[in-house]
């Protein structure tokens, strides 16, 4: 008993604009999707200029600590 039913196409137009929900959905999905990128380099950014700060401080003692040392000599 194979009997086809035809499948006819749907009646009238689609709107000419799309469903505004699912297009601001879309929109706030993506905006999460940036912000959180945005955060990231912002985090890895400072996490880079901290380590920056920590190596300058580091020779600035050694720098002293040698200046110290080679008045004391």
């Amino acid at each position: 008993m194979n009997t086809s039913i035809p499948i006819q196409a749907p009646m009238g137009n689609p709107p000419v604009f799309g469903n505004f929900y699912v297009l601001s959905w879309s929109l706030v999905n993506l905006a999460i999707i940036i912000v959180i990128v945005v955060l990231i380099f912002r985090y890895l950014k400072q996490k880079n200029d901290f380590r920056k700060q920590v190596l300058n401080r580091l020779d600035s003692l050694i720098s002293l600590l040698q200046h110290r040392k080679d008045g004391n000599e």
